[in-house]
């Protein structure tokens, strides 16, 4: 059987329990259900999309309450320099080029909760909700796929923003390690693919 497309969550939530990711993934015979607080980063991620997407104009929705602390940061990423796009899905084959993100070949997928695409420098911003985890393979495969779509970006600068904290943490990868990104991957993906 041919493997699934893989993203980073679920190629996390492999490495975590394989057993778990065959039953909720593959036969489907267990259903996962979605907690409170996935359903919380849900929420925001349509509510700064819709924002986001809609800043500067007329139509600029106004943000829910319990979100207003947050409209500075959003400001701040709406006025960057550069192309902003908002939650802009990106997919690839297994020869590393570009795709439909439901190509009938696609190998990997990402959805990128902004990103800035600036002559040869792209940042990728990426809202978290949830508790700090230090851990940029994330972002690292987030800068695989700008580099994979956009052949003239030298430099990816990334960063989680973590709202409960306010807080940003960042990493930056350039095209000349693209390789190295790329085997950071590959035990985690044998064993993917084996299983």
């Amino acid at each position: 059987m041919k493997p699934l497309p893989w993203s980073f969550s679920s190629l996390s939530n492999f490495t975590t329990c394989p057993k778990q990711y065959y039953h909720t993934r593959i036969t489907k015979d267990v259903k996962q259900e979605e907690g409170e607080a996935a359903m919380w980063g849900d929420y925001v991620h349509r509510e700064f999309e819709k924002y986001l997407n809609a800043y500067g104009s007329v139509d600029t929705p106004p943000l829910p309450e319990n979100l207003e602390m947050y409209r500075v940061y959003l400001n701040n990423i709406a006025d960057g320099s550069g192309k902003m796009h908002v939650e802009c899905k990106y997919a690839i084959t297994r020869d590393l080029v570009p795709c439909d993100f439901h190509a009938p070949d696609v190998w990997c997928r990402a959805i990128l909760d902004v990103l800035h695409l600036d002559g040869q420098q792209a940042r990728i911003l990426d809202h978290k909700t949830g508790k700090m985890k230090l851990n940029s393979k994330q972002l690292k495969l987030s800068a695989l796929l700008v580099f994979a779509h956009h052949p003239e970006v030298m430099l990816v600068k990334t960063g989680f923003f973590w709202l409960k904290e306010m807080k940003l943490t960042k990493e930056s990868f350039a095209r000349i390690g693209e390789d190295q990104l790329w085997h950071d991957f590959l035990p985690d993906l044998r064993q993917y693919r084996e299983a």
